[in-house]
């Protein structure tokens, strides 16, 4: 199972989301990670927009846990800037470069930067 919240969803609370992947984990004797997977989306909204990275596959990744045993552990999000097939997203920030992409992390890892390279590229971030 793969779940994903807007972080600023102002419909629904990503954080009721977290507490109950926390009470799945408890429910489930802290093995919920053997087949649950949650990936909060920083600056989402509900289900898109707001200033955010909110492009993403995750169906690919469930895909490849469920044939090749392969967990999903973090997740490329990019933003939808101009020349974006999917629109532009105008509540971007005026700083963001188009092609802005961040790795979405499963839970409880965050994206954090490495110290080098490209604020603006998820390759200089690691989830931990």
């Amino acid at each position: 199972m793969v779940l994903y919240h807007g972080v600023s969803d102002a419909i629904f609370s990503a954080e009721d989301t977290r507490q109950w992947f926390e009470r799945l984990n408890t429910a489930q004797g802290g093995k919920a990670a053997d087949f649950a997977r949650y990936f909060p989306v920083p600056g989402m909204n509900h289900c898109s927009a707001g200033p955010a990275t909110d492009q993403f596959d995750l169906l690919g990744p469930l895909v490849k846990w469920v044939e090749q045993g392969v967990p999903p552990q973090a997740v490329t999000a990019s933003a939808r800037g101009t020349g974006n097939a999917g629109g532009v997203n105008a509540e971007l920030p005026a700083d963001w470069t188009p092609n802005r992409t961040r790795p979405l992390c499963a839970y409880p890892t965050v994206a954090r930067y490495n110290g080098t390279g490209p604020a603006e590229s998820a390759s200089s971030f690691s989830c931990r």
